[in-house]
């Protein structure tokens, strides 16, 4: 019965903790500028909205996942040098019990 009873209560537990996550995207800049992720880079999520990393935190959001990810790459027709630019890729999480 105790075996019964602690699956129940795990099974329903897990249910409670869902929560939401959130794809951050800083504002691009050329790949030759120097861009660091700082508590002040805003960043825009589809769901969390446009805010710093601080203003996340604050607001109950904790960060999964970071990474540099280029947003924009073309050629230049006349000379062929490429340009691109890069931006930092944030994943956000908030459980909501």
């Amino acid at each position: 019965m105790r075996n019964l009873i602690a699956l129940i209560f795990a099974a329903t537990s897990g249910a409670a903790l869902a929560g939401q996550a959130d794809v951050c995207y800083s504002i691009p800049v050329s790949s030759g500028q120097v861009d660091k992720l700082t508590s002040s880079t805003t960043l825009d999520c589809p769901t969390a909205g446009h805010h710093s990393l601080a203003q996340l935190a604050q607001a109950g959001w904790s960060v999964a996942s970071v990474q540099p990810v280029t947003v924009d790459y073309a050629v230049d027709a006349a000379t062929q040098s490429p340009h691109s630019a890069t931006s930092w890729m944030v994943v956000v999480q908030k459980e909501t019990k």
